[in-house]
């Protein structure tokens, strides 16, 4: 409880954020700092305090009744981690038509952009989480 606690109080902005995987659909890549690339892109380099974090926090998978029964579901998130090195690894294993388990708790902080693939069956599953906002001390600069 005091991680959530934590996380809320060090964010301006908590937004919700989903994502839904399919056989149609297996790939997602999360990176909110490419879209905001445009216009401001020169002003961030001239003030890189102003430039927001952004950090997302996976906290529900849902596999929809749906889901073909006994098809395996598995999510695997690609990112960097410690020293640039890369992190390939499953976070979700859900298999379909057992009633206990259609909703899974996962609570993953995802702190760069980062890929999701569902790597092995069909879905329809879904993440549910918060993309996290910090702007850096923007309150401190003076206008």
């Amino acid at each position: 409880m005091a991680v959530a606690g934590m996380v809320s109080s060090d964010y301006e902005e908590e937004l919700l954020w989903a994502a839904t995987f399919t056989a149609a659909n297996k790939e997602l890549l999360w990176n909110p700092e490419e879209s905001e690339k445009g216009d401001t892109e020169e002003e961030d380099k001239d003030d890189p305090s102003v430039k927001p974090g952004h950090r997302l926090l996976i906290k529900n998978a849902v596999l929809m009744p749906d889901a073909r029964k006994d098809d395996v579901c598995i999510i695997q998130v690609e990112s960097e981690g410690y020293n640039m090195t890369k992190v390939i690894t499953p976070i979700i294993a859900m298999k379909g038509g057992t009633d206990y388990q259609h909703q899974q708790y996962v609570d993953i902080l995802v702190p760069n952009k980062a890929t999701f693939k569902l790597i092995q069956g069909e879905g329809p599953i879904h993440l549910v989480g918060s993309h996290c906002v910090n702007f850096y001390g923007y309150r401190l600069v003076e206008n």
